[in-house]
């Protein structure tokens, strides 16, 4: 089992996104870039989505992308674990959102999905 927000999980975590269907359909006419940044960990990934393509690469600090959530583990944990979803996390303050509003809106589903996989594959804390 991998540990959380390791290299190996976010692997894992492409794969999984890879093969959904859910995801598969959704983002097969999407382009975009989503960083996950741990910020007391200094782990820094980034999703790049181009027409049904995901790609997860592990970054420096501060690279640019269309969107970025910043957080502590804990509260990714917290997210990865089911106790809040992502938008709650957001706006109770737990994860730091960047980006445009309105596109992430017309976006919510297919965020929630990305959310719902990094649930659902196994891991360690």
């Amino acid at each position: 089992m991998a540990l959380f927000m390791s290299d190996e999980y976010v692997s894992q975590v492409q794969s999984a996104l890879t093969q959904d269907p859910k995801w598969a359909e959704s983002s097969k006419s999407f382009k975009t870039s989503i960083a996950f940044n741990v910020t007391d960990k200094g782990l820094n990934y980034l999703m790049n989505v181009d027409n049904g393509v995901t790609a997860f690469q592990k970054v420096p600090p501060g690279t640019g992308a269309e969107f970025s959530f910043d957080g502590t583990y804990d509260s990714w944990s917290k997210v990865a674990k089911g106790e809040v979803d992502i938008q709650s996390a957001v706006l109770k303050g737990q994860l730091k959102f960047k980006g445009s509003l309105t596109k992430i809106l017309m976006y919510k589903d297919r965020f929630i999905r990305v959310a719902e996989i990094m649930r659902d594959v196994p891991k360690e804390f």
